[in-house]
């Protein structure tokens, strides 16, 4: 539990609470999803034209023949009309991490971290048992005990962590049925795209970095393909002499 909520949502956990109690490695749960390979794609365009890619890219894959098939995103609504639109046949699941780190702001709102962390503790084990209800409740309590925040208060006020926490949940509790994913097997996290978003945004942004629209979206998708495991450039490159036509396309000046 330490190790999840080290610098998460800018929280981190204080040296002496962190040392406290050293705890063994836990081992491996069974049935734990094994990634096997990465795919990547990546665009500007709007949320409806990326739902195009990862559908045809889901499509090569072959997953429309596999026997159980998971959406995993955080709590973005971008995400889940993508789903909607494109996967809705696979299982939503929310992130768990993300869920988790809601649960550690709203646990320690207004609370030292010594009185707050067996509060995170249990809530996060609701969390991961399923119980997300428990969760809500426990946060509904919370929010009377403090009060509802006023308009324009600071988003760093106890209560509108609180609020925050509380509005989450509740909008992903279909999402949040950790304890069926895990005996389906199922993926739990999307923390893998999570690290291949920060290869992409170390490449495309940057101080001196300045991109043209279409040069933008060219490079997002070099950087999809070059990050992809399933080789895309190498298949581009080979097939590329018997598709040449041996002309060049060039704009003309407006």
């Amino acid at each position: 539990m330490r190790k999840m909520v080290r610098e998460i949502k800018g929280f981190c956990v204080a040296e002496d609470e962190e040392s406290a109690g050293s705890e063994a490695a836990p081992e491996p749960r069974r049935g734990q999803p094994e990634v096997l390979v990465r795919s990547v794609v990546a665009t500007r365009q709007d949320v409806h034209a990326l739902g195009k890619q990862l559908a045809a890219a889901a499509w090569q894959r072959g997953f429309a023949a596999a026997p159980r098939q998971a959406f995993v995103g955080d709590g973005q609504e971008a995400n889940w009309t993508v789903h909607r639109t494109r996967f809705s046949h696979y299982v939503p699941i929310l992130d768990f991490i993300h869920a988790i780190c809601y649960v550690f702001a709203g646990a320690l709102a207004g609370r030292r971290l010594r009185e707050g962390w067996p509060v995170y503790c249990q809530w996060a084990q609701w969390v991961w048992s399923g119980q997300v209800e428990r969760v809500i409740d426990a946060l509904q309590v919370r929010q009377n005990e403090l009060g509802v925040p006023e308009k324009d208060e600071s988003e760093e006020s106890p209560r509108q962590k609180v609020a925050a926490a509380l509005r989450y949940l509740q909008n992903q509790k279909p999402r949040m049925r950790y304890d069926e994913y895990r005996r389906q097997g199922l993926p739990l996290t999307s923390s893998h795209i999570e690290s291949t978003i920060k290869q992409i945004n170390r490449r495309v942004k940057g101080s001196e970095k300045f991109w043209s629209g279409v040069g933008a979206e060219a490079l997002l998708q070099l950087a999809a393909d070059y990050l992809s495991e399933t080789k895309p450039l190498t298949t581009f490159w080979r097939e590329r002499p018997s598709r040449a036509t041996g002309q060049r396309c060039h704009r003309t000046a407006a």
